[in-house]
């Protein structure tokens, strides 16, 4: 009798992802981190994805006088990821540092990978319980200045928007939140994961369309034109799309 011969699945395409943060990327205090939810989350919606998160949260670390740059280094000296999801600022914030000096010292991190041809989806940083002008100023200043910042390879999700704590519904915010208003439950890590994981998507979604010939896949001229319009308009952040729900992330620079 002859032998049948097994196909070999094909061959998975390796996605790496580095988290860095501080206690909200470590999943505190649950040691729960969305990294865990956010490999799960591409991993189902790509078949052809070998999802590999790293995790490196560190509680009460700042940006500008914490280990954030240091670590950054040592993640990178060791190994080399696709993509780097930095959110970082909160303690920063909350220790009076500006946030100019805030900024620029996630500038510094961002460019660590970079440099070596990675890609960088940074985070706004979160509401919280504590509210008064002074901190909301400060951090709509922040996050307005990483949500413009253009940089090859750079990618921005608004965290702020996408998990609200004020506007949320009292039963809900019981259930993601954490008492001190500061940090979440794990339903919050897994909820901030799933919400980071669908914009990452998007994003390597619209890559793949850019990198494709659109007249290979889409032969009527009039639907090439709808396309070609549609990524034009994506990339000077029409605010049309967003209400559309074609949008879910800023692309700060897309070649």
């Amino acid at each position: 009798m002859m032998a049948t011969t097994q196909k070999k699945p094909p061959k998975k395409t390796p996605l790496r992802i580095l988290c860095l943060g501080d206690s909200l990327t470590a999943g505190y205090p649950e040691s729960h981190p969305y990294g865990g939810k956010l490999e799960e989350v591409l991993e189902a919606a790509d078949p052809r994805l070998a999802v590999a998160v790293d995790v490196d949260g560190v509680p009460g670390d700042q940006v500008a006088h914490g280990t954030f740059r240091r670590r950054m280094q040592s993640r990178w000296a060791e190994d080399e990821y696709d993509w780097t999801i930095v959110l970082g600022g909160t303690n920063d914030m909350a220790w009076g540092l500006p946030e100019q000096n805030i900024f620029e010292a996630l500038q510094k991190c961002w460019d660590i990978p970079l440099s070596k041809g990675g890609k960088v989806l940074a985070l706004t940083v979160p509401e919280c319980q504590h509210q008064s002008s002074l901190s909301n100023n400060k951090r709509g200043a922040l996050n307005r200045a990483i949500k413009a910042h253009k940089q090859r390879n750079f990618y921005t999700f608004d965290l702020f928007e996408a998990l609200p704590y004020h506007t949320m519904d009292p039963k809900e915010r019981g259930s993601i939140w954490e008492y001190d208003g500061l940090h979440l439950r794990a339903a919050g890590y897994d909820r901030m994961g799933q919400k980071i994981a669908e914009a990452l998507l998007k994003i390597m979604k619209l890559e793949e369309a850019q990198n494709t010939e659109i007249s290979s896949i889409v032969s009527d001229a009039r639907q090439r034109k709808m396309i070609e319009d549609m990524i034009f308009e994506e990339e000077r952040g029409n605010p049309k799309l967003l209400s559309q729900g074609y949008i879910v992330v800023r692309k700060a620079d897309l070649d």
